[in-house]
Parts: C-alpha cells; sequence; structure tokens
C-alpha cells in the first residue's frame, strides 16, 4: 500500500511535467485565432482586399477548419494519443505561419491560414485527453479553466505586443516568430508528453480513484469501443447538444470582436492607434485569463456546472448590451476598458462546455465528447466573423483610407445587435443544460448512452 501511494505522489509531479509544454503548446492555438484582426487593414491594403466580409471569410477559415477537426482530433486522442498528435500537430502549423508570413498572393494567405488552422485544431482535445488520464475528476473544472490561461497568453501576444511587432517590423514577421515558437514546442512536446500514467509505469487515475473512494470499483475509463460506437454513443445523445450550442453563440460572438473586428472598430469609430486598439483586446484576453479559471474552480467547489454557465452568460450579455446600447454603440472611452474585462469574463462561461458534454458521455469516449463540444466554439467563430463582416459592408458609405474600407458607426451598431441576439439565443440553450452535479451521469447509470434524461 505505501508503494502504491508513493506511485500516486509521482504521478501527482509527473503529470505537471507532461501538461505544462502542452498548455504552452496551446498558445500558437489563441495566437492564429486572434492575428487577423491586429493585421487587418495591413492585409486589406497588401492584397487589394475590398470588402470586409472578405476578410472575415480569410478569419474565419481558421475555425471552419478547427471546428471540422474536432471530432477527428478527439479520434487521434483515443486512439493514437496525445504526444504523436500534439507534436505533429505544431510541426503542421509551423509550416502554415511560414507560408502566410511569406506569400506574396491571396491563394498563399488562404493556403497559410488553412494549414496553420489544420495543426493547432488538434491540441485542445488532446490536453482534454491529458487531463482524463493524469487528473482526478473533480479535478477536470479546474484544469478546463487553467489551460485557458495557456492558450490566452497566445491571445495577449497577438494583442499589444504584436501591435508594436507590426509598426515595428512589419506584420510578416510576426509569423515567422510564431513559426519558429512552434517548431521549438514540437521538439519539447516529443520528449516530455506521454500518453498516460502506464507509459512511465505509475497507476491509471482511475485506480488512484477507486484507492481514493475505498470502494473497491473502478470507472469504466480505460474500456475500449470502436470509433463508429464512441461517435454513436456521443451524436445520439441529446444532452450532448445544449452545450455545444451555447458555445456557438457565445463565442462565436467574442471571436467576432477579438479575432478581427475590435481593433478597427477602436480605431474608426474613436480615432485610436493600433497599439491603443489593441491594448482592449489584451484585456478583453486577460478577462478570459480570469474568468476561465475561475469559473472552472467555483464549478468544482460548489459541484455545480449548469448554474455558473447561465450566470456568466447572463454576465456576457450584460456587458455586450453595455457596449451596444450606450451612447449607441459609443460608450464613453473611460468605459471601454470595464467593458472589454467584462466581454472576457463573459466569454469564460465555455470554459465549462467540455466537462459538460464529457460528463453525460461514457468515459472511453472521452477523446471524441470532448471533440464535439470543442467544435461549437468554433462553428460559432466560423458563422460570426463574416456575418458580422456582411453587415458591417451593407451599412458602408462609401469611405476609404489607405485602400481599406471605413465603416461609420451605425455599421458597427448594426452588428453588435446581431451579436446581441446571438447571445440571447445562447442563454437559451444555456438553460437546458443537465446539471452533472461534476459527476460522470453515464458511467454513474443515471444517464444511458443516448439518453434524455433532463435535471432542470
Amino acid at each position: 500500500m505505501q508503494e502504491f501511494f508513493a506511485k500516486v505522489r509521482r504521478l501527482e509531479r509527473w503529470r505537471w511535467a507532461v501538461w505544462t509544454p502542452a498548455a504552452l503548446s496551446f498558445l500558437a492555438a489563441y495566437f492564429h485565432r486572434t492575428v487577423t484582426g491586429i493585421v487587418a487593414d495591413s492585409l486589406m491594403r497588401d492584397f487589394a482586399i475590398a470588402r470586409a466580409a472578405e476578410l472575415g471569410i480569410l478569419a474565419s477559415i481558421y475555425f471552419y477548419t478547427y471546428a471540422v477537426l474536432q471530432i477527428p482530433a478527439g479520434i487521434m486522442a483515443d486512439f493514437c494519443g496525445p504526444r504523436r498528435t500534439i507534436s505533429v500537430g505544431l510541426l503542421v502549423s509551423a509550416a502554415g505561419a511560414l507560408l502566410f508570413g511569406g506569400t506574396d498572393n491571396i491563394a498563399g494567405l488562404y493556403l497559410g491560414r488553412f494549414l496553420s488552422s489544420l495543426g493547432v485544431s488538434v491540441i485542445y482535445v488532446n490536453i482534454v485527453k491529458i487531463h482524463a488520464e493524469w487528473f482526478r475528476m473533480r479535478e477536470f473544472g479546474t484544469m478546463s479553466g487553467l489551460i485557458v490561461i495557456g492558450g490566452n497568453a497566445g491571445s495577449l501576444l497577438a494583442a499589444t505586443p504584436l501591435a508594436f511587432v507590426v509598426e515595428s517590423l512589419g506584420w510578416r514577421s510576426a509569423f515567422y516568430i510564431i513559426a519558429a515558437y512552434s517548431l521549438l514546442m514540437a521538439a519539447v512536446c516529443w520528449l516530455m508528453l506521454r500518453d498516460r500514467p502506464a507509459d512511465i509505469g505509475l497507476p491509471s487515475i482511475a485506480e488512484v480513484e477507486s484507492r481514493e473512494r475505498g470502494d473497491g470499483t473502478v470507472l469504466p475509463a480505460l474500456r475500449r469501443e470502436s470509433v463508429a460506437a464512441s461517435l454513436k454513443a456521443v451524436l445520439a445523445n441529446s444532452l450532448s447538444w445544449p452545450p455545444f450550442l451555447a458555445s456557438v453563440a457565445i463565442y462565436g460572438v467574442y471571436m467576432a470582436v477579438i479575432g478581427v473586428w475590435g481593433v478597427p472598430y477602436f480605431m474608426q469609430v474613436y480615432g485610436m492607434t493600433r497599439l491603443a486598439a489593441s491594448n482592449h483586446i489584451l484585456i478583453m484576453a486577460v478577462g478570459n485569463m480570469i474568468g476561465a479559471p475561475l469559473i472552472g474552480f467555483l464549478s468544482d467547489r460548489t459541484g455545480y456546472r449548469r448554474r455558473p454557465f447561465i450566470g456568466i452568460t447572463v454576465f456576457f450579455l450584460a456587458a455586450w448590451l453595455a457596449l451596444t446600447v450606450w451612447g449607441a454603440a459609443r460608450p464613453p472611452e473611460w468605459a471601454l476598458y470595464p467593458i472589454s474585462l467584462g466581454v472576457g469574463i463573459g466569454v469564460s462561461a465555455t470554459a465549462l462546455g467540455v466537462a459538460c458534454v464529457k460528463e453525460v458521455n461514457p468515459p472511453y469516449a472521452a477523446g471524441i465528447a470532448a471533440g464535439v463540444a470543442n467544435s461549437g466554439p468554433f462553428v460559432g467563430a466560423a458563422l460570426l466573423q463574416p456575418a458580422f463582416g456582411w453587415v458591417l459592408d451593407r451599412h458602408w458609405q462609401g469611405a476609404m483610407l489607405e485602400g481599406a474600407r471605413l465603416y461609420p458607426l451605425a455599421a458597427y451598431r448594426a452588428a453588435f445587435w446581431l451579436c446581441a441576439a446571438v447571445l440571447a439565443a445562447g442563454l437559451v440553450a444555456a438553460l437546458v443544460i443537465k446539471e452533472t452535479r461534476c459527476v460522470n451521469c453515464s458511467a454513474a447509470g443515471s444517464v444511458p448512452a443516448g439518453g434524455t434524461k433532463q435535471e432542470l
């Protein structure tokens, strides 16, 4: 028994050596999500991109690719393992960043954007697999929040620091830097990551939890099923979809502003410099870095998933309405930092999305469940970014500056109202999320794999 608990202590040390490089790799994913907004005017000028909708489509390639790849990423997590998948993904992402930064034609931009998103799209779901293999079930919400810190470091770098690089060295240099970082992290992950504790002779986390409960039972975390059976279990389960749809709305709105249109809004409506506008994007990222770990920790400690999800979504809608209604979409400049912080905190509800889906599906399908859940935010971003641009184009009055369109306040106000309606729909979806009380309901037998039992 003493030998077993010595192995548990070793596992608890080792898991951070596994988790940390994976979390640092996630930085690249967030960088590519938000970089387009900082370099939007440079891309429109250098590549003669005339319409906001066209830029929105270029930006949304990342999210379409990311969304489509989430279920395959879950399959790779379950059957290939995080070590191989993350390392290879980072190599592909580096190739995409190099192409994006070096191309002189629009086709190169599209291909580079696609390769970058293809590579980083597998990282998060494989980190979820690491959480499932190395961390206790009661720690899942906290870890889901903590991983947002690693990712949002990329958002921070793609805000004010990136704006400084763009102003000093040009926008292409930023992509060369992230390519080099991705190559470095690919090597680190290959050396440090381990798919499961058994790879280094340690007990599984399911066995650890069984010993700690003292009931002699082991949850079926190690059960293996075919890809088809795992997919069917997750997709046929009606309880998988409310968190998915809520995340579509919440993250879609967030990425429309932080990923593309926030910097142009602050520059064109308030006359800010790129650096000043980027500071507000940075504050949104900081809000997410604060909110996601906090909501994950509170969820784990209180034993609730649905309640904090709803509460933070209401908070996000209130912050967004302040931006939309106050001053007819032009709040006083002093209020922009608090509103930006509120938007960043508000999107943190999506940090619980994977937990909400994972806990109503069988443990053997953890990777695929995470893939389905994590595709929701990126479906939202892929839809909202071009939709926001389409609304802007509908209200454009013909003004141009250095080859880029200038949009009036009325155009941004109309786009903000669209986002408010989407957030309201997301709140409706959040209201019908099943409360799991941080327990895998499928494993506990309260919800069959394709079940519809609802707790409101």
